[in-house]
């Protein structure tokens, strides 16, 4: 009987969990000559179900037989002009036309992007930008992916090095290019690899992916507003937190949940745990290389992704905290 009721704790739990509900994410891809190759997802609902797809090219079916035992397939007699679709089986009927693919003229996906300006900062040298590390995730509820993209400065700094850095900026591109918002960090948020992590996950499960990053007084939503929630509310973003050396090691530091689409500010509350929290064994050092670690993601029940704000912030042991 034990055994039974873990069984079904277990399989509620794991039957219940979130997914990403995204299309037929179907690619076309010009491999030289006249062959295109083809790739598409099986979608988490069709694993039991779906016995092979059928694969049209500008509205004729050009597989003999259905493809039951992968999701890619190479049209030999293809086109660069073509216009490709694949139908999913169910029970011996065929489905409707998944969204259409044109050729990828490249094996790439070359996608425009829009640097932030130079900044000249407060020692009056200048930095230009660079495009940084990078995520993915359904923004916009369409079905498809997203680009969270993190544009980092030249003068960047690890914490071992001192001087004033550029703003970091994180901007949300669709796949053609088209710029969705841009958020800016602001002046308190120091440009390195060990100080901006960013979680994109469908933290409410309304289809539409969020985002989570560390911020502080200065940072601008994808609406071009300071921060307003929770601890932001009346926050002074005028102040400089930066110290002589470009270090930032006092002031608010929060956590701020981003709407996928817009960028505008959903929420705010303070990082977890605040400067000067060490766990026993931790060494503080005067430029904060023990203070500054990834926000992780973990999921709750195995249905639902959680932020966890500060495993491994502050030193080397595990100190979590929970969003």
């Amino acid at each position: 009987m034990t055994i039974s009721l873990l069984t079904l704790i277990a399989s509620l739990a794991f039957g219940t969990r979130n997914m990403e509900w995204l299309d037929r994410g179907l690619i076309a891809v010009n491999t030289g000559g006249n062959k295109i190759y083809l790739s598409w997802r099986l979608l988490a609902p069709e694993m039991d179900a779906v016995s092979g797809f059928n694969v049209y090219r500008d509205g004729t079916k050009i597989t003999a037989t259905p493809v039951t035992n992968s999701t890619n397939y190479t049209d030999a007699a293809g086109s660069a002009t073509a216009t490709y679709t694949v139908r999913a089986i169910t029970a011996g009927v065929e489905g409707k036309d998944s969204p259409s693919a044109k050729v990828w003229p490249h094996q790439w996906l070359s996608i425009p992007l829009s640097p932030p300006p130079d900044e000249t900062m407060k020692d009056g040298s200048k930095c230009t930008y660079s495009a940084n590390d990078a995520s993915a995730g359904d923004l916009d509820g369409d079905g498809q992916y997203e680009i969270i993209l993190k544009w980092d400065p030249s003068n960047s700094k690890d914490n071992s090095q001192s001087g004033y850095t550029g703003d970091v900026f994180l901007d949300a591109y669709k796949l053609n290019g088209t710029r969705l918002w841009r958020i800016d960090l602001g002046k308190n948020i120091r440009a390195g690899a060990h100080y901006t992590q960013f979680q994109v996950m469908d933290y409410d499960g309304d289809g539409k992916a969020e985002l989570i990053v560390k911020t502080a007084p200065g940072t601008k939503d994808g609406a071009g507003n300071f921060l307003a929630t929770g601890p932001a509310a009346g926050a002074d973003n005028t102040a400089d937190y930066r110290s002589g050396s470009g270090y930032v090691l006092t002031g608010p530091e929060w956590l701020t949940l981003f709407d996928g689409t817009t960028g505008k500010e959903l929420n705010t509350v303070n990082y977890n745990p605040p400067r000067g929290t060490y766990p026993p064994g931790a060494m503080p050092t005067a430029t904060g290389s023990t203070a500054s670690w990834p926000t992780p993601l973990g999921w709750t029940a195995c249905t639902r992704p959680r932020s966890s704000s500060a495993a491994t912030t502050r030193g080397s042991p595990w100190r979590p905290g929970t969003w």
